[in-house]
């Protein structure tokens, strides 16, 4: 069969512009139905455009979406049923809300779908019947028919998934992070978060070898380690990172952790230096963390098992360590007011988190969250391209939605001002004078590859670091880099607020947040 797998893009700004990641759900799935002899490209709106005369020639077409892409992923479906050609969707949101996603498309695999796609493909090749394949929903002549939930794999069926090929991805050359993915699901229970609806508590994790070997395949890469929770267990992680070590794998890396990872005991709070050297020497250069806030009533709240001692703890071990940490928040729990989001723009920049991201807490169908909020009647929207966390759509008792949207909005442009970007910027400056004074008294201004770009660039102008990269030899681009790639990221954040500010779809929903009374 041609079959063809879409990754639709997210709606307006979104925070992760700048990575270009897919999500690693269709390359397995691609890979997987390409063993089998099947036709297959996939295309992820984020690298690259779908060729829509290529798609519209296919035998079945594979969409997943999560909740803020569903829109576009229905119209794509819609277009696609319509010339004939048959849609199945997959992903959280459909998984959650079948029947609304069964409007669009002719098929839905709910959950864990590699196994499921796999036996429906075979089904519309005529070897099984659709009532046969757990995990499916569909459309029949009797109506909508949901079969059983299929049971999640086991971790020994985890481990004999292929690694995804990357290469069936139209526009890989654009990609330059490589996801590389250890293990499913995450052993905590914050209620706003669909990992574990959609995987379970229980961690499945590949074996050391395997995940060594991947990057072996692929060595002086910058790789992104996509687990939900990258030390979800630390013997694991420590091997893994030894094996790394051992084998001589050079890379840059990063991964999201909790801030109680860096303790080996929380309640005494000893440090876990093993862990720590382990990170830093196998090149973590970043880390993404799940701070969620600085108030105890909301870390209580989204059960994070946590206090801001140990956040700010965290915080300094991490950067003694030389690794640079995004921290993650969440606004918008009951307990959150005005002061509560103000103090956390403070902590932020007091602590020198080095990149934020405030999002807003959005009930994503699925989630304990959802469930509640949607039976109290505190959802304020059900337009799904809305919720990528950069709208208010939950009614709290700590502060009006419009005043929580300006509020955060306001928080994001404080963190990433110009004068934070100045001071950044002039502290890399002067970090890197002595560098910057032995190489141009040295061999940059002997390079004669670097005169002919500075000649260029001084009587036509362009881009200075393009500039400087073309006289330096990587080793010596990358330490120039090292103290200078932070202060860019906070000139990234701010465009993106500026850019999230003016987009049309951010004023119609303030305009629709101002006009709701306060209360309920």
């Amino acid at each position: 069969m041609k079959i063809r797998l879409i990754e639709p893009k997210p709606p307006g700004v979104n925070v992760y512009d700048l990575a270009k990641l897919p999500r690693l759900g269709l390359p397995l799935i691609g890979t997987m139905l390409r063993q089998r002899g099947h036709d297959v490209r996939i295309y992820c709106e984020m690298l690259e455009e779908v060729d829509w005369r290529d798609v519209e020639g296919s035998d079945l077409v594979g969409i997943s979406t999560t909740t803020s892409t569903t829109p576009r992923g229905y119209a794509q479906a819609d277009r696609l049923e319509k010339l004939g050609i048959p849609v199945v969707m997959g992903g959280a949101h459909v998984t959650f809300l079948s029947e609304e996603a069964l409007a669009h498309c002719s098929y839905v695999v709910r959950g864990e779908g590699h196994a499921t796609m796999l036996e429906l493909v075979e089904a519309l090749e005529g070897q099984g019947t659709l009532a046969d394949i757990r995990g499916l929903s569909f459309r029949s002549e009797a109506g909508i028919v949901h079969n059983p939930d299929r049971p999640a794999c086991s971790n020994r069926e985890f481990q004999e998934l292929p690694v995804p090929d990357l290469s069936l991805l139209v526009g890989r050359e654009k990609m330059v992070i490589r996801p590389v993915m250890t293990q499913w699901g995450c052993p905590y229970n914050c209620d706003f978060c669909s990992v574990i609806p959609m995987f379970g508590r229980r961690v499945k994790a590949r074996t050391v070898v395997q995940v060594v070997d991947e990057l072996a395949d692929h060595p002086t890469e910058f790789v992104f380690f996509c687990d939900d929770n990258f030390i979800a267990n630390k013997a694991r992680t420590r091997e893994l990172l030894r094996a790394v070590r051992e084998r001589g794998i050079r890379m840059q890396w990063s991964a999201q952790i909790r801030a109680a990872a860096v303790f080996k005991n929380q309640k005494t709070r000893e440090i876990d230096t093993e862990l720590l050297e382990l990170m830093r020497d196998t090149g973590c250069v970043m880390v993404y963390v799940g701070f969620e806030s600085v108030n105890p009533a909301t870390l209580e709240e989204y059960h994070k098992q946590q206090d801001v001692g140990q956040i700010k703890e965290s915080i300094r071990i991490l950067h003694g360590y030389g690794i640079k940490i995004h921290g993650m928040f969440v606004f918008g729990a009951e307990h959150d007011t005005v002061q509560t989001l103000r103090d956390t723009v403070r902590f932020a920049l007091k602590n020198k988190i080095d990149t934020v991201q405030f999002m807003m807490l959005q009930p994503l169908p699925g989630t304990p969250l959802f469930a509640r909020a949607e039976e109290e009647g505190r959802i304020l929207s059900r337009d799904w391209s809305l919720y990528d966390g950069h709208h208010a759509l939950v009614r709290t008792a700590g502060m009006a939605p419009y005043t929580l949207q300006l509020e955060t909005f306001r928080a994001m442009a404080r963190f990433y001002s110009r004068w934070q970007f100045a001071k950044l910027l002039a502290g890399g400056m002067w970090r890197s004078l002595p560098h910057l004074l032995r190489l141009l008294s040295g061999e940059l201004l002997l390079h004669r590859r670097f005169r002919r770009a500075l000649a260029h660039w001084l009587s036509q102008g362009g881009d200075f670091l393009a500039v400087l990269q073309a006289g330096l030899r990587p080793e010596q681009w990358a330490r120039l880099q090292s103290y200078f790639w932070i202060a860019l990221l906070r000139r990234y954040g701010r465009l993106q607020v500026r850019r999230w500010e003016a987009q049309r779809s951010t004023r119609r929903h303030l305009e629709f947040l101002e006009q709701l009374p306060e209360h309920n």
